[in-house]
């Protein structure tokens, strides 16, 4: 492991890898900046083009797009009161409050170092657990695999939005979409252009689902921009100077760093729920007299969700890398990279490509150390890109959308595709159904159905023997409790609160 460690570094330290990262860096801190357009947006509009590139090269570009805008989402977040993104919604509540009492530098400077710290901690269950849960992996039959999709599917829906059923409706969409093409049986299903012989295409898929929907709402706001009075970033304060600094916040860092891990793992958690959950820790961890500040200016208030937000952003790609089972819609991007260079993520990419995948883990190192020094001097100058009007950016982002859907085949049916997707996704936008379950039914949906007709065949039809697998069981169960147990614990809280 350690000449894969060696050999990533070596990768990673190549012009051409670090220009992908320092580029991707300064990307994501701009868009992560203005509300709206998020990093997994610009990855989408971008992924056309990065195939073009080798793929650890275009892969640390993507990552390095991500863990930037999740960072930069704070900068809005506490300037503007109005999170970038919405990892950084939970910032809003005590790093405004800072910088409405002048101490706008302290609550930025925690905020990148809080993600700095959160970043590293991600990359670290990125290096050591891929490789750990890909092993482990490989001694799976289809039993376990399509228990594994299934939970991950369970999850999504029962995170998304609060709203199980509107979790459940958008990745039944998600399955749909995974229906079309020619199915594990051979017959071909719903293929009423050729075009769709070999199911939905992914990058159409993405860009609709996701950039369309944010440039029309751009366009729909007209003149409207969000600009940041620079003068909130004034002060003289610093922040972690002294060693009493670390040793009052070091536990906070900690703690928040774990919880955004373990939830990044979980299929369809991500950043925004560590960023809560992180949240409500530190302040129930805080002594009496320090709670009440919370949502006042408390410094741990910016800490702890934006250590745990970038610690969930690579982390989401463990189980991605390492079952082929994306933990996050980014994550999606980052395996549609991979899967256009011909390297299918799963156990066997660890084994068969660990050149380019230990590139990649030591990459998310590099990205956070790139992301630090950038964030420390180039946070307040980020800021001022809030002052674009947003009916500039609505048709621009629009026109590189359409053209890096055309861009992967030259194909004038998958521009249709994206823009019929589009306009799909805006409605339904409008009606509360969240797009992560459905980009994510129709990633795992293939799968599920590939895994369960093996299943099948292996056990001679009999679809209860896959619950006599341990493992299987054991993902079978949480993935019910997973769609059971939020409604009830909502409507336990509800009748407490009554």
């Amino acid at each position: 492991m350690i000449e894969l460690i060696g050999s990533g570094l070596l990768h990673v330290l190549e012009p051409a890898n670090l220009v992908a990262i320092v580029c991707g860096v300064l990307i994501g801190m701009a868009v992560g900046v203005i509300p709206g357009l998020s990093g997994g947006t610009t990855m989408t509009i971008l992924l056309p083009l990065v195939l073009l590139a080798p793929p650890d090269t275009a892969v640390l570009f993507l990552i390095s797009i991500w863990g930037a805008a999740v960072y930069a989402g704070s900068i809005s977040a506490i300037c503007l009161n109005i999170p970038g993104t919405a990892a950084a919604a939970a910032t809003t509540l005590d790093g405004f409050a800072l910088a409405k009492s002048g101490r706008a530098r302290l609550a930025l400077r925690a905020s990148i170092i809080g993600s700095t710290i959160g970043g590293m901690a991600s990359a670290l269950a990125l290096l050591f657990l891929s490789p750990l849960l890909a092993r482990l992996a490989l001694s799976f039959g289809p039993a376990e695999m399509f228990a594994f999709a299934l939970f991950g599917m369970a999850t999504v829906a029962s995170l998304s939005s609060g709203s199980l059923l509107k979790g459940a409706i958008a990745t039944f969409i998600g399955l749909a979409i995974a229906t079309v093409g020619i199915a594990p049986t051979g017959q071909t299903r719903l293929v009423l252009q050729p075009g769709l012989v070999t199911g939905v295409p992914l990058i159409p898929l993405l860009i609709g689902l996701f950039t369309i929907p944010a440039a029309i709402e751009m366009m729909r706001k007209g003149d409207a921009s969000i600009a940041i009075d620079l003068k909130t970033l004034g002060g003289k304060e610093s922040f972690l100077a002294k060693a009493s600094d670390w040793a009052k916040h070091g536990f906070n860092f900690l703690r928040s760093g774990l919880i955004g891990v373990v939830i990044g793992v979980l299929p369809g958690a991500g950043p925004t729920i560590a960023s809560f959950i992180a949240y409500g820790e530190a302040k129930r961890a805080a002594k009496p007299a320090e709670r009440q500040s919370f949502g006042k200016g408390n410094i741990d208030g910016v800490i702890a969700p934006e250590t745990a937000n970038n610690a969930a952003v690579f982390s989401s790609l463990v189980p991605a890398l390492a079952l082929g089972i994306p933990g996050s819609v980014d994550a999606v991007i980052v395996m549609a990279a991979l899967t256009s260079h011909g390297l299918v993520p799963g156990p066997l990419l660890i084994e068969r490509s660990a050149d380019v995948a230990y590139t990649v883990f030591i990459g998310a190192f590099v990205a956070n150390v790139v992301m630090l020094v950038l964030g420390l001097y180039l946070a307040r100058y980020i800021a001022n890109i809030t002052r674009v009007r947003q009916s500039f950016l609505g048709p621009g982002i629009l026109v590189l959308a359409l053209l890096g859907a055309f861009s992967v085949h030259n194909d004038v049916f998958e521009v249709l595709l994206t823009l019929v997707v589009g306009v799909g996704a805006w409605f339904l936008r409008k009606l509360g159904v969240p797009m992560a379950p459905i980009i994510l039914g129709a990633i795992l949906g293939p799968m599920l159905e590939t895994y369960l007709v093996q299943a099948l065949v292996l056990y001679g039809g009999a679809v209860g023997a896959i619950t006599t697998r341990p493992v299987a069981a054991v993902l079978g169960l949480l993935a019910i409790l997973s769609i059971v147990v939020p409604p009830v614990r909502r409507m336990l809280a509800r009748r407490r609160a009554a």
